[in-house]
């Protein structure tokens, strides 16, 4: 089968989790005999290249401080260069997110070619709402993909009730796949001496517990609540400290929240990190949480969980579906700091319980989320779309 996968980004691009799925999957599906051609946007990136057999075309919009518009000129010039590569000749076209939708629509109509929408997230998800004449299109564009789209792959039976609801979406049209990962990437030899040499570089000492966020500072993540929480888990733990890996709009406020409260200098912010150092995070934490508010799926809990570091999660989305609680990891409240301070207390007050948890976990990275297997269901909604489009 020879596959279009439209996507925003693609490593080394890497805003959020996007990029990361359409990586796993995209070679899952070459190591399954398939051919993929990944059409995304880039600056400062060879035209073209092959990583690991998927074949990488990169189109330079003009660049536009609106979003929204910046989308519209790159999915113009990412229709032109599928025609350039052949656009009849692709089996189907699969887009992720809203951004490409116009990508899909057009080969769908223009060529009479399948096309399959991924959707990750919900505009009203990310940001709580529908709050600005920008919001308002994006909703209508995730409207239009599920409705134009020949199938819907969702990454949680959360987000398919979500779609569903939202969007009136026939249920046997979306399709619920799960998030997968590489868990061996995560799983790397560290000995205590490297770890405590490491978590030194950035201010944490041997002896003290490190507290680890990673992920975008966006609303949706709700890293404000894990903040609030830190004075509780201070009290049972005084030798701990903060540690919040990521970039995003709300560092600013989070960096004079904690300040405000009196331990700004326990809260170190290490702002964007690349591939290894979040790795070594992983392996050198005592504790990742998730507070996220809004979390579709939840890729960096099965990052957590390969890199062997015990997890708190909202008991929100699809971290509801990946994590059983107290038993690959803790599930507390949305957006209440009180239970979060429950959940990382429960942990780094009990260290056998500790470590029944980060081996369950394990065990679940590396049975359930197999990008091979996560590969073969995709390739069974592309054949059910062909047939149905014929």
């Amino acid at each position: 089968m020879k596959i279009a996968m439209i996507t925003w980004e693609y490593p080394p691009i890497m805003v959020g989790g996007l990029s990361v799925h359409c990586r796993g999957l995209a070679e899952a599906l070459v190591r399954a005999g398939h051919e993929v051609d990944i059409i995304t946007a880039a600056y400062d990136l060879p035209e073209y290249e092959n990583m690991n057999g998927v074949n990488i075309y990169r189109v330079n919009p003009i660049k536009h401080s609106n979003f929204l518009d910046w989308s519209l000129f790159s999915a113009n010039l990412m229709i032109k260069k599928l025609g350039m590569l052949g656009a009849p000749n692709y089996d189907i076209i699969h887009c992720h997110d809203w951004m490409t939708y116009f990508v899909g629509t057009g080969v769908k109509h223009l060529l009479n070619k399948p096309y399959v929408q991924s959707i990750h997230s919900t505009e009203y998800g990310r940001c709580g709402g529908i709050h600005s004449e920008d919001s308002n299109a994006i909703n209508e564009i995730e409207w239009l993909s599920t409705y134009e789209s020949n199938a819907v792959i969702t990454v949680s039976n959360s987000m398919k009730r979500e779609l569903c609801s939202m969007f009136n979406v026939p249920h046997d049209k979306v399709n619920v796949i799960y998030n997968g990962i590489d868990p061996e990437e995560f799983d790397i030899p560290m000995g205590e001496h490297e770890k405590n040499e490491f978590r030194k570089s950035f201010g944490v000492q041997p002896h003290e517990k490190m507290v680890l966020f990673v992920g975008r500072l966006v609303y949706q993540k709700g890293v404000e609540y894990l903040i609030r929480a830190f004075p509780k888990i201070l009290e049972q733990h005084p030798d701990s400290k903060l540690v919040i890996a990521g970039a995003g709009d709300m560092r600013g406020y989070l960096e004079e929240l904690a300040w405000n409260m009196g331990y700004g200098d326990k809260v170190v912010f290490l702002g964007f990190i690349d591939g290894m150092t979040l790795k070594l995070l992983y392996k050198s934490t005592d504790v990742a949480v998730i507070p996220s508010i809004y979390e579709p799926f939840g890729i960096v809990a099965l990052e957590a969980m390969a890199g062997g570091a015990p997890v708190v999660v909202s008991d929100v989305g699809g971290l509801s579906e990946i994590i059983q609680h107290e038993y690959n990891g803790v599930r507390v409240y949305i957006k209440n700091p009180d239970s979060i301070a429950w959940g990382v207390n429960r942990i780094l007050s009990d260290e056998g319980f500790r470590n029944w948890i980060v081996n369950n976990a394990k065990h679940d990275v590396y049975t359930k989320y197999s990008w091979d297997a996560i590969a073969q269901n995709t390739i069974n909604v592309y054949n059910e779309s062909i047939l149905k489009h014929k």
